[in-house]
C-alpha cells in the first residue's frame, strides 16, 4: 500500500516539484493552499524530510522579497500579485511546529518574516484582511471569518469581529467589510467555512449554541451533511458530501465533547473515499481526509 507522500509524489506534483490541485492534472492550479495544508500533514506525521523539500519549494519558487517584506504567492504559474491570509496562516503554524519538532530554527526566523510582513501592511483599521497586493502597495477592504483559525495571532479587534457577530441565526455571517464596517452573508452557504467559524468561536470560549444544535440535529437525523446550504431554508443545495466537510465537521464534534459523532464521522468519510473518488479528488480533499484518518489512528 502506498502512503500518502508517495501519491502526493506520483499524483499531484510536477517535474518542477510543486503541488497541483487534481491528480495527474499538471494544468490544475498550483496553489499556496495545497503547499500550506500538506505542511500541516507532514509535521502531523513527523515527516522531517519531505517537509524540508516543501520549505524549500516554498523559498525557491512561492515567496517574493519586497521592501524587506516577504510575501507568500497564492498561485504559481500565473500573474500572481496578492498572498491569501489563510494560506499564511497555515505555513506560518506549521513552520513554528516544525521547527520545534525538528530542532530548526530556520522554520522560526521564516515564519517570524511571514507574520511580521502580516502585521506590518495586511491590516485595513486595525483589522487583518483577506490579503495584500504588493505591487499596488494595498490591502483587501474585507476580511473573511473563516480565516481567523486559531493558530494565528490576530489583533484584538479582528478577534472581536468573531465574538461580535449575530450567532441567533444557525448559519453565520461569511466576511465584514471593514470599509463600512458590516458584516456580509451569502444566499448560500458553504459548510466548511461555517464549521471553521464555530471551531474557531469555540476555540476562543464562545460556543454557538443555534449553529451547534442545527449541525447536531442534521447529523442524527441524516447520518451525513452535504457541501453547502441554503441560508434561510437551511436545506442542502448540492447532493454531494465533502471530505473535507467532514474533517472539519469530526474536529468540531471533538471540540464541542461529542466523540461518538466525531467516530461516526470518520465513518462515514471512509464509507465515500472510494478509490474512485479519490482518483479526482482536489488536494484540499485529500490532503484533509488524511489529516482526519492520521488524527484517529493516534488516539
Amino acid at each position: 500500500m502506498k502512503t500518502v507522500q508517495q501519491t502526493v509524489e506520483e499524483k499531484y506534483t510536477n517535474s518542477d516539484g510543486n503541488l497541483h490541485a487534481y491528480p495527474l492534472d499538471q494544468n490544475s492550479q498550483y496553489l499556496s493552499e495545497s503547499i500550506g495544508l500538506y505542511m500541516q500533514y507532514l509535521v502531523l506525521v513527523e515527516d522531517e524530510k519531505n517537509f524540508e523539500i516543501q520549505v524549500d519549494r516554498l523559498v525557491s519558487d512561492y515567496l517574493v522579497e519586497q521592501n524587506e517584506l516577504v510575501f507568500v504567492r497564492w498561485v504559481l504559474y500565473e500573474d500572481a500579485t496578492v498572498n491569501a491570509l489563510i494560506d499564511d496562516v497555515r505555513i506560518i503554524a506549521s513552520l513554528n511546529e516544525a521547527s520545534e519538532l525538528f530542532n530548526q530554527p530556520a522554520y522560526e526566523k521564516l515564519s517570524s518574516r511571514l507574520e511580521e510582513t502580516i502585521s506590518r501592511v495586511q491590516q485595513s483599521d486595525g483589522i487583518h484582511v483577506d490579503f495584500y497586493d504588493w505591487t499596488f502597495r494595498m490591502p483587501a477592504e474585507r476580511i473573511t471569518l473563516s480565516y481567523l483559525i486559531n493558530d494565528y495571532s490576530a489583533t484584538n479587534k479582528t478577534k472581536q469581529l468573531l465574538i461580535s457577530l449575530d450567532d441567533t441565526a444557525v448559519f453565520f455571517p461569511e466576511y465584514y467589510d471593514v470599509k463600512y464596517q458590516k458584516y456580509i452573508e451569502s444566499k448560500e452557504v458553504h459548510l466548511i467555512d461555517q464549521l471553521l467559524i464555530a471551531i474557531n468561536r469555540q476555540d476562543m470560549g464562545h460556543g454557538s449554541s443555534t449553529f451547534e444544535n442545527w449541525v447536531t440535529r442534521e447529523w442524527k437525523s441524516n447520518g451525513k451533511l452535504l457541501g453547502r446550504y441554503d441560508r434561510q431554508t437551511q436545506e442542502a443545495t448540492v447532493n454531494y458530501e465533502s471530505l473535507a466537510v467532514y474533517y472539519y465537521l469530526s474536529l468540531y464534534f471533538n471540540k464541542i465533547n461529542e466523540p461518538a459523532f466525531a467516530k461516526e464521522v470518520m465513518e462515514q468519510a471512509e464509507k465515500i473515499a472510494t478509490a474512485k473518488t479519490l482518483a479526482d479528488t482536489h488536494f484540499f480533499d485529500y490532503i484533509q481526509y488524511q489529516m482526519l484518518l492520521e488524527k484517529n489512528t493516534k488516539k
